[in-house]
């Protein structure tokens, strides 16, 4: 199982030998015994049997029985391997010649192909081919295509006081909030229950905790890998230029793979990313709608 393509190699050989042989044989034996008239007829039926004898039956065989065949099959390929040796090393020789390496095989969509066949023929159903087909995709999936976008994240400044934002907080469900400056250099996150057993008068940069920072360029597959190994279920994005984002969290990577949102009994809106961009859009719209003195103040006044 080491070399797959060294049984491959010798079963291929054995049966090209096995057809030109033997049709040149039944060939020969045909224009002796009926003249050379009856070759074409030959030809033909002998077309017909290899396809069938040699092609259809066996793999169908194969297919159906290959749990039987697997006991005594590995000792009757390495004693094909053993006979058929220098044949497998001359096309190896090619082979490495031609430049064709493993590498040159994709296995991501010969996977999918054979997810696709297995959701055709009932072994395995739509979710279970979309989950595959999405963990096999996940390398190409960038943070900030499946981040929670900064305009509609819940945030908490450090130099807050706890009694001055549990009104607000309460209106929220999320159990962790990010925390930020006032110039959105990332501190930390919090946690609601600790916000809530917290003293009133207690600063919010009292009770942070370390967050992750990512950029908003690496993959899905390698922020799922970061969360597993440091035990964080949240990030925060920034841009190369220090700018901040949005959130990122485990949830998000999940909802990747699964394809679809990842709804509880809290949540209300199954799609941040789409609200907060027609958030943005109604905000275009109204401030078109406005003189251009008046639409510049509140372009001014949201920046803020």
């Amino acid at each position: 199982k080491d070399r797959i393509d060294q049984p491959l190699a010798a079963i291929l050989t054995l049966n090209t030998v096995a057809h030109t042989f033997g049709a040149a044989g039944v060939g020969a034996q045909v224009g002796v015994v009926f003249g050379d008239g009856y070759l074409a007829v030959a030809s033909a039926v002998m077309t017909f049997l290899v396809l069938i004898l040699s092609e259809i039956i066996p793999k169908t065989l194969g297919a159906r029985y290959w749990q039987n065949l697997v006991p005594w099959l590995p000792a009757t390929l390495n004693f094909l391997i053993l006979i058929l040796k220098p044949f497998i090393m001359m096309s190896d020789k090619i082979t490495e010649w031609m430049g064709v390496g493993a590498s040159d095989v994709d296995l991501r969509s010969e996977i999918k192909a054979l997810t696709n066949l297995g959701r055709d023929t009932d072994q395995l159903d739509e979710d279970e081919r979309r989950v595959i087909a999405n963990i096999l995709d996940l390398h190409e999936v960038q943070i900030k295509d499946i981040m929670t976008p900064k305009t509609v994240c819940e945030y908490l400044l450090a130099d807050s006081a706890v009694g001055d934002i549990l009104d607000a907080m309460r209106d929220t469900a999320f159990s962790r909030y990010p925390v930020v400056d006032q110039e959105e250099h990332p501190h930390g996150v919090v946690f609601r229950a600790e916000l809530l057993d917290a003293e009133p008068n207690a600063k919010v940069a009292d009770l942070i905790k370390p967050v992750k920072i990512v950029t908003d360029e690496i993959s899905a597959e390698a922020l799922l890998g970061a969360f597993l190994k440091e035990h964080q279920h949240m990030a925060m994005v920034y841009d190369q230029y220090g700018t901040w984002l949005g959130l990122v969290t485990m949830e998000d990577v999940l909802e990747t793979i699964l394809g679809q949102a990842i709804m509880d009994e809290t949540d209300d809106i199954p799609n941040m990313r789409r609200f907060a961009r027609k958030r943005w859009e109604n905000r275009l719209k109204y401030q078109s709608g406005k003189p251009q003195s008046q639409a510049s103040t509140d372009a001014g006044a949201t920046g803020k």
